[in-house]
């Protein structure tokens, strides 16, 4: 019996995952999430947040489990879970995120929670929710080590876009978190890929300057 390779982001999309350390481009186009939205700030040794942080590595494992099983599938592929992100928005607000395959259904995460009710809270699991959205165009940069709003990332994003005549859709900004995020995880180990949400410009987009991922 031929298996076919598991899917992993990692190599596949290593483009729009980039650990370069030169800014890039990716345009996102549609696709499924499991989301979560909650107010506070990015801390590992907080308890709440590190389970809301948990319960969503949990339920991505746990539709790609339901999703080998399933018989409402059109087809089904094995790989490996994509990487938590958040938005973060200048009031305080955030957004958890984590990309799922577009053969994902919005029941899987259903059977996922059920699978769960033991581990997590009930008001948890139900305020995360599976959606389908566009994220758009972002400028991106590795990030090593903590996120502060005056980091050199932050700060070569901001040049880049004004050499390439990008502005900002919007004020917040997007982390994709390349290291799993655990309680014990040295801050300094943090591997985050810093996004900025910008609006389209073709012009730039097409001069050649800096790589271009779309997805």
């Amino acid at each position: 019996m031929f298996l076919m390779a598991k899917f992993d982001y990692r190599t596949i999309e290593a483009q729009e995952y980039s650990h370069a350390d030169e800014p890039s481009v990716v345009i996102l186009n549609e696709r499924n999430y499991i989301t979560f939205k909650s107010k506070g700030h990015f801390d590992l040794q907080d308890a709440q947040f590190m389970q809301q942080v948990a319960s969503m590595y949990a339920l991505a494992d746990g539709i790609r489990q339901q999703a080998a099983t399933s018989n409402k599938l059109a087809w089904f592929k094995d790989y490996v879970p994509y990487p938590l992100n958040s938005y973060w928005y200048e009031d305080g607000s955030y957004l958890l995120l984590i990309k799922q395959p577009n053969f994902t259904i919005p029941e899987l995460l259903d059977n996922a929670k059920a699978a769960l009710v033991s581990k997590f809270p009930a008001a948890l699991l139900d305020d995360i929710h599976f959606e389908r959205h566009a994220e758009g165009v972002e400028a991106q940069l590795i990030n090593h080590g903590p996120v502060v709003p005056d980091n050199a990332t932050f700060k070569t994003l901001a040049k880049f876009m004004a050499d390439n005549q990008f502005q900002r859709h919007f004020t917040g900004h997007r982390e994709v978190y390349l290291t799993p995020l655990t309680p014990d995880l040295a801050p300094a180990k943090l591997e985050v890929l810093i996004r900025i949400p910008i609006e389209r410009n073709e012009s730039s987009l097409d001069s050649g300057r800096f790589p271009v991922a779309e997805n």
